[in-house]
């Protein structure tokens, strides 16, 4: 993350004497005073992310105090914000000049970086951070998000562990780290770090939404749903938790349970794809396959890339013997990445 610097506020007081003489605060600020009046305001600015106000603040601190570091430094975080790489480039490397040992200054240049895709340079970026300051929780953590999209799971793992070892309370490591950990299939080690996380703060939705996935993974699904129906208190409207139970009650057999939640998707998100799909899902397990063929065709008319769809809609219209229609959609199923779908045209089609 970005973090902006901070300094004291200055406040002036008038003081009395005991002689009769009284001290006037001048009307007139020195240069430097009236700088720090500006980076002040244009602290606040950005934190209330009204980042151009910012950037004209920072800009009118430094035309009165051209070496103000800290100014350089923010106005090129709001430049970033705003999308506005090169300007944010060139305040952090005029810093950089003055400041060649800081690592947090590398670390806002990672982030530029990032901003401007350039991942190799941001990878480098990252690298001279953690050389100059090992224990520089954030860069860490950017790296552990590389390695994952390299699908080196054990490098992510590592790094992740690393910004948690440096910052103990940093809930995303353990998030992360947890996400990374289900995708390796150690469910165990997957709960225990969104566990974690949430003991720093319960407060996150979609931190009890991954948590419900890794029970649910592991076959729990009483601790599954537990965790659903915790980030569904949280977020009302998050649909994914509320997808998420549905398959967990669909997985334990509560067929009832599950309509319910999909339906209520469907309520708050008539096009939602997904939720059409499940429902078919549902019409399946339940041998209703002419309604199932109609719920997949409704999931495949919202979202021609549901490969799932296509698949139970291919069971559908094999149970109706629709047999070079089933087919097709098999294969359609197989092209859009659903593997299982192969089984059935190896056993059923002929082409």
């Amino acid at each position: 993350m970005i973090r902006p610097l901070f300094i004291s506020l200055f406040v002036f007081t008038a003081i009395t004497l005991k002689s009769q003489d009284t001290v006037k605060v001048a009307a007139t600020l020195t240069p430097d005073q009236q700088a720090e009046q500006d980076y002040n305001k244009g602290l606040a600015a950005l934190n209330n992310s009204d980042y151009n106000t910012a950037i004209d603040l920072f800009s009118k601190c430094l035309a009165q105090k051209t070496d103000f570091d800290k100014a350089f430094i923010n106005r090129a975080v709001a430049f970033t914000k705003m999308k506005r790489y090169n300007e944010a480039m060139s305040d952090i490397n005029l810093v950089i000049k003055l400041q060649p040992e800081n690592a947090e200054l590398y670390f806002y240049r990672s982030l530029i970086f990032m901003g401007l895709a350039q991942r190799d340079s941001q990878n480098v970026m990252l690298d001279y951070c953690l050389k100059l300051n090992a224990g520089h929780a954030e860069a860490a953590y950017y790296k552990g998000l590389l390695a994952y999209e390299d699908k080196n799971l054990d490098g992510a793992i590592r790094f992740f562990s690393m910004a948690a070892g440096s910052k103990p309370d940093y809930v995303y490591a353990y998030n992360d780290r947890g996400s990374v950990k289900r995708a390796k299939g150690d469910y165990a080690g997957a709960a225990a770090d969104y566990e974690k996380a949430l003991l720093i703060d319960n407060s996150y939705a979609f931190i009890h939404n991954n948590l419900g996935s890794a029970y649910r993974s592991a076959k729990n699904y009483k601790k599954a749903l537990a965790a659903y129906s915790k980030a569904l208190e949280l977020n009302p409207n998050y649909l994914i938790a509320l997808n998420n139970r549905g398959t967990a009650h669909f997985e334990n057999n509560d067929l009832k349970s599950a309509e319910q939640d999909f339906e209520e998707v469907l309520k708050q998100d008539p096009n939602n794809s997904s939720a059409y799909n499940n429902l078919c899902s549902i019409a399946i397990k339940n041998q209703d396959y002419a309604k199932a063929k109609e719920l997949a065709s409704k999931a495949i008319q919202l979202d021609t890339k549901n490969g799932a769809a296509y698949y139970n809609r291919g069971i559908a219209r094999q149970m109706l013997r629709e047999e070079d229609e089933c087919c097709a959609d098999w294969k359609k199923a197989v092209e859009l990445g659903v593997d299982g779908a192969k089984i059935f045209i190896n056993t059923s089609c002929l082409n």
